[in-house]
């Protein structure tokens, strides 16, 4: 995939744009690491609330890449549909969850995930299910709208990145489940 568009235009240039790319992508980085409307992610909240910006996002992306990859080593589970959802609603929170680049409108994204990860299980979802469920329509879903009350969403939501919290929660409910629930009772088979 790196040589393909060499195909077409010179090596050189190629690498010349890639190198373009790379450090636009640093520098947009930089600009969306505590800006208001950017960085509604995971990373933007833990570091929102820590309120440090000397460290670097790098060991909570490894830790997270860690969690997200686990789960691809339990072969014998692939067999089921429901696994396979289960990984689709970890990759489309994942997205989402860890990138600085993540806006408000991004979460569309991360709920149908969380969607997914709610009614394709293949066990009888919990209480605490159910209310991480309400609670991510209520903080994810509602807090940008005219429905939230204005000072929480102004004081504490949008500041904090706390859009980001239940979707978190949730993925990291999820990655457990992965790693070791068997999704041999599979709704497919009912």
């Amino acid at each position: 995939m790196f040589c393909a568009p060499m195909l077409i235009s010179s090596p050189e240039y190629i690498i010349s744009q890639y190198k373009e790319w790379w450090l636009s992508l640093s520098q947009k980085n930089g600009v969306n690491l505590l800006a208001g409307y950017q960085n509604i992610s995971a990373l933007g909240m833990i570091r929102k609330i820590s309120g440090c910006t000397s460290y670097s996002d790098i060991w909570i992306l490894l830790a997270a890449a860690l969690a997200f990859i686990v789960p691809y080593f339990r072969l014998n589970q692939y067999k089921y549909i429901t696994f396979r959802y289960a990984i689709l609603a970890s990759s489309l929170m994942f997205v989402v969850l860890f990138s600085t680049g993540s806006e408000s409108s991004s979460y569309i994204i991360a709920l149908i995930g969380v969607c997914l990860w709610y009614v394709t299980s293949p066990w009888k979802r919990t209480k605490t299910d159910v209310a991480l469920m309400i609670f991510a329509f209520i903080l994810t879903s509602l807090s940008p709208t005219d429905l939230f009350p204005s000072v929480i969403k102004k004081c504490l939501i949008r500041p904090y990145a706390l859009k980001a919290l239940p979707c978190f929660i949730i993925w990291l409910k999820l990655c457990y489940e992965m790693y070791y629930k068997n999704y041999a009772t599979d709704i497919s088979q009912k």
